[in-house]
């Protein structure tokens, strides 16, 4: 069963979150993707009464041993850069979802 791995990132400054994209796009997607995903997609939450900017990323793994995998050997090191490149102090918080996707689309 494919798994659904979701990072949700919200953001104090804008000019953060565009530089949170940036990243995501000439890198950081592709690297878990390297990393055994096979999909990769972008949302910006729309919320017209917060001041903060909401964006998640949400990854597809084929299924469960290539999801642990990629935890085991990618994630790590992955974590770490963003949580330097955008820590807290930059007004930055991150929460992580995992799930199987129970009606994939696709298939």
């Amino acid at each position: 069963m494919p798994i659904a791995y979701t990072v949700t990132a919200r953001f104090e400054d804008n000019d953060v979150a565009e530089e949170f994209v940036y990243w995501l796009r000439y890198g950081h997607m592709q690297a878990v993707l390297a990393g055994g995903g096979d999909r990769a997609e972008v949302v910006h939450w729309s919320e017209p009464e917060e001041d903060e900017k909401t964006i998640t990323v949400r990854y597809r793994f084929p299924d469960r041993a290539a999801f642990e995998r990629y935890l085991e050997h990618h994630a790590p090191g992955l974590r770490d850069e963003g949580a330097e490149r955008f820590p807290p102090s930059r007004g930055v918080t991150f929460s992580r979802t995992v799930g199987e996707i129970l009606l994939p689309v696709d298939e």
